[in-house]
């Protein structure tokens, strides 16, 4: 991400892999597995992603570059965990993925915070476990 980016931020990101920060982006396997959909009357699966950054105001994420991907979105991390968010950057990794900066619209920032705690926690615990 460029500085210009990082400075408009109002929350700092957390990054779901501390080893993609030596490897270049087109490489990095790690993150966590999300679900994007759109929602019309229901929801639709657009495709799944990799979470590769989150904080309280937004996620990063990559997704497949085929993928027709809509300025709004729904990110569900799990059965129980799901934010809409809207697409506010996109730039081509490589000739198979695309990088999305995706601001959270949820004015509830408990909830928001709540998932990114926990996925802070899950990261972490992967952390712990490759070290052993």
């Amino acid at each position: 991400m460029s500085s210009q980016i990082e400075t408009k931020r109002n929350y700092k990101r957390w990054n779901l892999n501390p080893k993609d920060n030596y490897e270049p982006e087109a490489l990095q396997r790690g993150g966590v597995g999300v679900q994007l959909l759109r929602n019309f009357f229901i929801d639709i699966s657009i495709c799944h992603a990799v979470a590769k950054d989150i904080s309280v105001g937004g996620v990063g994420i990559l997704v497949p570059a085929e993928k027709t991907i809509p300025n709004t979105l729904t990110v569900v991390f799990d059965e129980y965990s799901r934010l809409v968010g809207r697409v506010m950057y996109r730039r081509q990794v490589n000739e198979k993925l695309m990088f999305l900066g995706v601001e959270w619209m949820s004015k509830n920032e408990r909830k928001r915070s709540a998932i990114v705690t926990r996925l802070q926690q899950q990261a972490q615990y992967r952390k712990e476990q490759g070290k052993k």
